[in-house]
């Protein structure tokens, strides 16, 4: 990882940002930076409306895309220090490696499946071919009386409707836990809370003992 693109959707100056990625870069990475200014997302929408078009737009302009085949998108306010143990243990021609889950409530029989899009792999072809401009349909898929199409299981959705990739891989779950540092945007608790620990520990031996079942 000697590429990092940063995509910033408020229209906010990142100056502060571009002088300590050149001074404070010990590994000589190479740090491209893209501001835009288009928070914004339609009335029937949901905020990965604003999400997705911010990747599509960023992505338009990014030198550094032009010059890889892959990508790791991460939230920008989180760190996940295990992601090289998951880097391992990927094929290297993949089209997408992501985490699929699903959301189980006491009053449904069955949870709905999603994807934990904090954090998702994609080759640069699958991503232009299958998701790039699809934010529309975010918003084009609602009807009034229905709850607006989350991010999380639009994307979900998006790839799990994809035929197996051939010699290409194409994972809907990944092979260990890669959990995230910091604090997440709909809750007050942090992803260092004792009770998200656990939930990631019985997440991992999980991994092992029932791949199939989506904790």
């Amino acid at each position: 990882m000697h590429r990092i693109l940063f995509i910033e959707n408020s229209g906010h100056s990142l100056d502060t940002l571009k002088s300590i990625a050149a001074s404070e870069n010990p590994l000589g990475k190479q740090v491209e930076f893209i501001g835009l200014h288009c928070n914004w997302y339609p009335r029937t929408g949901h905020y990965g409306y604003a999400e997705m078009h911010m990747l599509d737009l960023g992505l338009n302009q990014s030198r550094l895309r032009r010059e890889t085949t892959h990508m790791i998108k991460v939230s920008g306010r989180l760190t996940f220090p295990s992601l090289s143990r998951l880097l391992d243990q990927v094929p290297e021609n993949f089209d997408f490696v992501a985490d699929a889950r699903i959301w189980r409530t006491p009053w449904k029989k069955h949870g709905v499946p999603f994807v934990a899009t904090q954090l998702i792999l994609f080759s640069h072809d699958f991503y232009a071919s299958h998701l790039q401009t699809k934010y529309d349909e975010m918003a084009g898929t609602y009807r009034r009386g229905h709850q607006r199409p989350l991010l999380e299981t639009f994307v979900y959705r998006k790839l799990a409707e994809q035929p197996p990739g051939g010699d290409r891989a194409r994972r809907l779950r990944f092979p260990c836990n890669v959990d995230p540092v910091g604090q997440p945007a709909h809750r007050s608790r942090s992803y260092s809370h004792p009770v998200q620990r656990v939930t990631n520990t019985l997440r991992a031996g999980m991994r092992r003992i029932a791949p199939g079942w989506w904790l």
